[in-house]
């Protein structure tokens, strides 16, 4: 059940800037409202007032609208005009699709009050079926310029007149033979059947309708149906809501185990592979995203550490080019602000939270958070953060940490290639190295660093292993060594 509050009208006076004492206009459709009320208190100003599509099944409480113009009703559940002979400003009222009926049409002389009412709608209620209908109303209000729509002519208010009387004889006639009680139904001040005294609808509507022959329930269209339908609506929508929150805390609460089920202390083995904790890959296989975080989340001593990219950003992790830092950078929105991005830097770990969302990697070498920088890219948003190595001169083991932006690269700052059977390495003023072809290479494959020659990689297996099994570490220290000799480079590898 809707109801008119003072919370309501504020929200519907934005064009007011929110004031409701000086409001003029509001619009209060399809809220479901089932009673008038409150509106005469707080608008005492109110001109138009839309109150259509709603289930309002009786008119008051707009005895101290003034200057009220404009009142439209149509499409609720009105059986009778009435309490509005105050409402001296009136000018037009619209009751259309309502359920006014030929017992209805005594109560229009309650309208006469209303001298400025010059407009009148009361199409779709059953009192329009009445073959004397337009004549008795146009009579029975002679203020009246239109009704429903149709300007009335100074001729057919002459013939209204002049027919009044007998009009009124015969829908007194008919409703007496319908069993109705005129002088009950002549009376304004009373309330349908449905509503109590103060006006609104009885706890208990009683059933309209009846089993068919099919088995389906039909219900007339009438006031009690449209209230039933609503409550049995607004009853589902609530017991869908209550289902839907109860299965959201179920799967958020941890079951109990019974200590006497000794089914609950052993669990099945299905069941604890699934309770095992997730792999290092960045995103979870079922699909789900978790929620927003407000913070990250605590470390505890001796705990593993997961990779995890909650926000599933692409990111890269690779060696800088001079091999002292490693660079990390996140392919954020370019409008994303940055003060929804927070990190956490730590000697071996690096931590990102943006928007809620965690991005947690392992890093593959110790890192000096102190003097690490981050920078924001004006054009595409992207986040690259530079951390500086403890021991820039120790080349990176743990290569599987890394994620080169490159496919088909190692991500670290290769110190030296091997190009077929002639290399020419040479070794800078500065530190760095720089590798050149000078003859094709019969080894296949790519570079570390990108090129169109062997890498040292994929050279050097273990004695008795398989094909494919490399020792990685074994080949970075020979290509150390081969580039910080001080002898003259050879045309031939170093040995191992």
């Amino acid at each position: 059940m809707g109801r008119i509050t003072e919370r309501l009208i504020r929200q519907r006076a934005e064009h007011n800037e929110g004031m409701v004492s000086t409001l003029e206009e509001v619009a209060l459709h399809q809220q479901n409202i089932e009673k008038i009320e409150v509106i005469g208190h707080l608008c005492p100003k109110l001109k138009i007032l839309y109150l259509q599509n709603n289930l309002i099944g009786k008119i008051q409480n707009l005895h101290k609208l003034k200057d009220l113009e404009y009142l439209n009703l149509a499409v609720n559940n009105v059986t009778k005009i009435q309490n509005l002979q105050r409402c001296e400003s009136l000018r037009k009222l619209d009751l259309t699709i309502n359920f006014v009926g030929k017992a209805g049409l005594l109560s229009v002389a309650s309208l006469a009050a209303n001298i400025h009412l010059e407009e009148l709608y009361l199409l779709g209620n059953p009192c329009s079926d009445w073959p004397g209908y337009r004549q008795y109303v146009v009579a029975q209000l002679p203020q009246l310029k239109k009704l429903d729509g149709q300007a009335i002519k100074p001729s057919e208010r002459i013939s209204a007149q002049q027919a009044l009387p007998s009009l009124h004889a015969a829908l007194l006639a008919e409703l007496a033979a319908e069993g109705v009680d005129v002088g009950a139904a002549g009376e304004v001040e009373d309330d349908s059947l449905l509503y109590d005294e103060a006006g609104g609808v009885v706890a208990e509507v009683p059933e309209t309708g009846w089993v068919d022959e099919a088995g389906e329930l039909v219900r007339p269209w009438c006031p009690a149906t449209r209230i039933l339908e609503h409550r049995e609506t607004e009853a589902a929508n609530r017991a869908a809501e209550e289902k839907k929150r109860a299965a959201s805390a179920t799967s958020t609460t941890p079951a109990t185990v019974d200590p006497q089920d000794p089914q609950q202390q052993q669990p099945p083995a299905s069941s604890a592979a699934a309770a095992a904790p997730p792999s290092s890959s960045s995103t979870s296989t079922s699909g789900e995203r978790p929620g927003r975080r407000e913070g990250f989340p605590e470390l505890k001593d001796g705990e593993r550490v997961y990779q995890k990219n909650e926000g599933r950003w692409d990111f890269s992790l690779e060696e800088s080019p001079d091999g002292r830092c490693l660079q990390l950078e996140v392919g954020l929105g370019r409008y994303l602000d940055t003060s929804l991005i927070a990190t956490d830097l730590q000697p071996t770990l690096v931590r990102l939270l943006v928007k809620g969302k965690l991005l947690q990697l392992l890093l593959p070498c110790e890192v000096r958070p102190d003097a690490a920088t981050a920078q924001r890219n004006m054009s595409n948003g992207h986040l690259l953060l530079t951390l500086p190595k403890e021991d820039p001169d120790q080349p990176i083991i743990d290569v599987a940490k890394l994620r080169p932006k490159v496919p088909g690269t190692t991500g670290t700052a290769a110190p030296a290639m091997l190009y077929g059977n002639n290399n020419n390495v040479r070794q800078q003023g500065n530190g760095c190295t720089t590798a050149s072809a000078v003859g094709g290479g019969s080894a296949g494959g790519r570079g570390a660093g990108g090129g169109g020659g062997a890498s040292i990689y994929n050279i050097v297996k273990t004695h008795g292993s398989e094909e494919g099994d490399f020792v990685i570490k074994e080949v970075r220290k020979a290509a150390v060594t081969a580039v910080s000799g001080d002898d003259e480079d050879g045309d031939d590898p170093p040995d191992l």
